[in-house]
C-alpha cells in the first residue's frame, strides 16, 4: 500500500508538471502573440508618421515654390517698370537736348 501511495504521489507530481508546463507554454505563446501584435501596431504607426511627414514636406515645398514664383513675378514687374521709367527719362532728356 505504501508503494501504491508513493506511485500515486509520483504520478500526481508528473501530471502536475505536464499541466504546469503546458500552461506555461500557452502563456509564453500568448505573450509572443501579444508582442507581435504590439510590434505590428508600432510598425503601422511608424509608417503613418513617415507618410504624414512626407505629406508635410511636400506641402511646405509647394508653399515655398509658390512664394518663390510670386517673388519672381514681382521682380519681373519691377524690372519692367524700371525699364519703362528709364525710357521716359531718356525721352525727356532727348526733348531737353532738342529744345536748345
Amino acid at each position: 500500500m505504501n508503494s501504491l501511495m508513493k506511485m500515486t504521489v509520483a504520478l500526481s507530481a508528473f501530471l502536475f508538471i505536464i499541466v504546469a508546463s503546458n500552461s506555461y507554454s500557452q502563456s509564453a505563446i500568448q505573450r509572443m502573440d501579444d508582442a507581435e501584435t504590439r510590434a505590428d501596431r508600432l510598425e503601422d504607426k511608424a509608417d503613418q508618421i513617415r507618410e504624414a511627414d512626407e505629406d508635410a514636406k511636400e506641402a511646405v515645398e509647394k508653399v515655398r515654390e509658390k512664394q518663390a514664383d510670386k517673388m519672381e513675378d514681382r521682380a519681373d514687374q519691377l524690372r519692367e517698370s524700371a525699364e519703362d521709367e528709364a525710357d521716359r527719362i531718356e525721352d525727356r532728356a532727348d526733348k531737353v537736348r532738342d529744345s536748345y
